[in-house]
């Protein structure tokens, strides 16, 4: 995770995948949530790395996003594709 960004900004995975995010802050502090999984990296301060893991248990297409300040609304999101 970068200034407004995340990379990659597109994941697909397999619906039943173990998924395990690492996010490394690159720059600023950023987190990591996707609303409708219920997941969620806590705030990673500049050089410090987050981890989530859970479980693709929905087919679809989910936006994950930054909610620090105006980091979403400045394009800092991505798409969690599980099929």
């Amino acid at each position: 995770a970068g200034s407004y960004y995340y990379k990659p900004n597109v994941i697909a995975v397999k619906k039943g995948e173990k998924i395990k995010i690492v996010m490394k802050s690159v720059s600023m502090m950023h987190d990591f949530n996707i609303d409708e999984l219920g997941v969620k990296i806590p705030i990673v301060k500049n050089g410090d790395t987050g981890i989530v893991e859970f479980t693709a248990n929905q087919v679809g297409t989910f936006e994950y996003y930054c909610s620090v300040g105006q980091h979403r609304a400045n394009g800092q999101v991505g798409k969690l594709i599980v099929e």
